[in-house]
């Protein structure tokens, strides 16, 4: 399993500890020091929807400026990895929110 997000956030920590505690073998992605790419991205919205995967509620999505929250694409996920809900996890194949 995956956990993609980032290391300080409440909810990845959280995720992080039950699957370790279930005995998963599990490893974290950090948007910030690992990165993000395009591939990923692509990836996460073949089995997310893409008004799933972004965290309206974050600092960042209200910081934006109207046009850029108008003319949304993916690009603003690879700008602001901030802006994608956490965690993502990676099991089976598949990308889902949260645990």
């Amino acid at each position: 399993m995956i956990i993609y997000g980032i290391k300080n956030c409440d909810k990845v920590k959280a995720a992080m500890k039950q699957a370790q505690s279930n005995g998963v073998d599990v490893q974290l992605h950090d948007f910030r020091n690992d990165g993000i790419d395009q591939a990923l991205v692509d990836e996460m919205l073949n089995d997310i929807a893409i008004d799933q995967l972004l965290n309206k509620r974050s600092t960042t999505w209200k910081q934006l400026d109207a046009s850029d929250k108008e003319t949304f694409s993916s690009d603003l996920l690879l700008q602001h990895p901030t802006l994608i809900k956490r965690p993502v996890v990676f099991e089976n194949g598949h990308y889902r929110i949260g645990l």
